[in-house]
């Protein structure tokens, strides 16, 4: 789920950088980054990973929907392609950490 979250903020994001949107619209791409920025950052914390975690709630403040004016457009675009930098190399940075918490304890030893 979080995979398919994460491209479908990637796709969103790309187009946002390609083409301006409308305010109408940008409402849209704030709500579908925030809610990927909601689950890479959970799972951050899920694989402890927290310095990734403050990443992706930083996103998610960044891109909380209800402070759409709060920033100029040439700093949007530069929040906007950062942002699809990130997730773009988001499955490169949970690789090598794709295994919870809970199930990397070994078995037979408390």
């Amino acid at each position: 789920m979080a995979r398919l979250m994460t491209l479908i903020a990637t796709v969103t994001l790309a187009a946002a950088v390609l083409f301006q949107f409308p305010s109408d619209l940008r409402i849209g791409v704030c709500i579908i980054v925030s809610v990927a920025a909601t689950m890479l950052a959970v799972r951050s914390l899920f694989t402890r990973n927290l310095p990734w975690a403050v990443l992706f709630l930083g996103v998610l403040g960044i891109f909380t929907p209800f402070q759409l004016g709060r920033f100029s457009h040439m700093l949007i675009s530069v929040f906007d392609m950062a942002t699809l930098a990130l997730f773009a190399a988001s499955p490169l940075i949970f690789r090598k950490s794709s295994r919870p918490v809970v199930l990397s304890a070994r078995p037979g030893r408390l």
